[in-house]
């Protein structure tokens, strides 16, 4: 089910592009962030934030912070909202340039891939106290391809050629049984469940460093889909898969039942947004083509089942100034 919210009147939205409404989250443009308020039925995109520009952009759920990577220098910040724009913090001990940035369900820690060393940084604390672990993981030769960190920072788990492997607090690598193919991976809210997928279907592996213990959280083999994303809701009740054909597969992971979801998108992930909701996109073009249409920016209710459409808000001016 597609929705899009419709406001009473252009004077009604204008008005609320200039008064804004509740913080929902971020959405990157570019190398920049723009706010997003409102209710995911009803909410708008502010304009831009100054900044100095990024090359990376991990943005936490419903947090006035965004932990990004600079776009000259590489160096990895904390970029936190201030009156004139982010005011920009360098994380300690962090190494420039790395090319990947993932952040945890709740924004609470961060990790990054660092290629010119072969090392994995976890950062935890975010965003007022941030303490950094750094992991010598070049002895498997390859960069990842997925990286979940979870929210207390202890675990975090990468994705490899050679197979899954869980980094902990003190120095532990593990590696992980899992299904062949699995190509996306995210950590359950505030514990150390991982939830992971692949073409054929979604599993979880529970407490991560202690149990791994796998079990089945849905079966979609029938559908053949290629996921680009897994994540899950604030209580752990919905497991959301997103396929590159715009499918969403919405999970009950206690009762492993799922109801399927078209965006008619083209999902480039799932970004928390909190509670149950996930931005599906961005707000400008990707890829190679420049010349088309803007794509609608889009969001996911899981707990709700719908899609809704988030306009942009009319005012100039960001509704937060």
């Amino acid at each position: 089910m597609i929705r899009s919210f419709i406001f009473s009147s252009l004077l009604s939205t204008a008005a609320f592009a200039q008064v804004g409404g509740p913080f929902l989250g971020y959405v990157p443009d570019g190398n920049q962030i723009r706010h997003l308020y409102g209710l995911p039925a009803a909410g708008a995109i502010g304009s831009v934030i100054q900044s100095p520009g990024f090359s990376h952009i991990a943005l936490p759920p419903q947090q006035s912070f965004a932990v990004v990577t600079a776009a000259d220098s590489g160096q990895v910040m904390i970029a936190s909202e201030a009156s004139t724009g982010f005011a920009l913090t360098a994380i300690p001990g962090a190494s420039p340039n790395p090319d990947i940035l993932a952040i945890s369900p709740a924004g609470t820690s961060a990790a990054f891939w660092i290629p010119s060393t072969g090392h994995l940084q976890t950062v935890s604390g975010l965003p007022n106290s941030p303490s950094l672990r750094d992991v010598d993981a070049s002895f498997l030769h390859t960069a990842p391809s997925a990286i979940a960190v979870s929210d207390d920072g202890q675990w975090t788990v990468a994705l490899f050629t050679a197979g899954l492997y869980a980094f902990g607090p003190a120095a532990q690598v593990i590696p992980l049984q899992t299904d062949p193919g699995i190509v996306a991976l995210a950590f359950f809210h505030n514990n150390h469940n991982l939830a992971l997928a692949n073409s054929a279907r979604a599993t979880s592996i529970a407490d991560v460093g202690g149990a791994d213990q796998p079990s089945l959280l849905y079966d979609y083999s029938q559908q053949s889909l290629s996921p680009v994303a897994v994540a899950t809701s604030f209580d752990n009740q919905h497991a959301v898969v997103a396929d590159a054909s715009g499918k969403l597969v919405n999970i009950n992971a206690a009762a492993s039942t799922a109801n399927f979801v078209d965006c008619a998108c083209s999902p480039l992930g799932l970004f928390g947004l909190g509670d149950s909701v996930f931005r599906l996109n961005g707000t400008g073009r990707t890829g190679l083509d420049r010349t088309g249409p803007t794509p609608d920016l889009k969001v996911f209710d899981a707990s709700a089942g719908a899609v809704w459409i988030v306009p942009p808000a009319l005012s100039g001016k960001a509704a937060r100034q």
